[in-house]
Formats: structure tokens, C-alpha cells, sequence
């Protein structure tokens, strides 16, 4: 299976941020607008509000992202697909 685009790489970001700490958080709201826009200020944002998340939910997001991709190029499952997103790493 293919590695993935930028912009799939920042969806998927952007789903394992929803599936970790909440739609509903101003980190998954900066980051969607971020992969949407694809503006460097909004990428910024994101990245700001993803820094300020507590330490143990940037490591339970990493791992989730490093999970799904480490699956995705051993063809297990397509990340592109949003339905990939559904548990967090034991």
C-alpha cells in the first residue's frame, strides 16, 4: 500500500486528534480548520493547540497516529479511509 499524501496525513492527524481528546476540543477544531484551509497561520494554530493538550494526550495521539500508519503501509488497513479511526492503542 502507498504512504500517504500530506493532506491524508493531516486528516488522519486530525481524526486520531478527534478520537483521542474530543470533536469538540479547540485542538480538533484548529486542526480541521487547518487541513482544510491548508494555510501556514492555520497550521500554526493547530500546532499551538495541539502543544497545549496535557502531555499524556500527545502520547496517546502519537501512538494512535503511529499505529494506523504502521498498518497502513503493511497494507492491514487503508488510513485514508475515516472508518480506520476507531479505537485508541492499548
Amino acid at each position: 500500500m502507498p504512504g500517504l499524501s500530506e493532506q491524508e496525513a493531516l486528516e488522519l492527524f486530525a481524526r486520531c486528534v478527534a478520537e483521542v481528546v474530543g470533536e469538540r476540543t479547540e485542538a480538533y477544531r484548529d486542526m480541521l480548520r487547518a487541513v482544510q484551509s491548508g494555510q501556514v497561520v492555520d497550521l500554526l494554530l493547530a500546532q499551538s493547540s495541539f502543544d497545549s493538550l496535557k502531555p499524556e494526550a500527545r502520547r496517546r495521539i502519537s501512538e494512535l497516529v503511529q499505529d494506523l500508519v504502521a498498518q497502513h503501509m503493511a497494507g492491514d488497513i487503508d488510513a485514508t479511509d475515516p472508518d480506520a479511526v476507531s479505537r485508541e492503542p492499548d
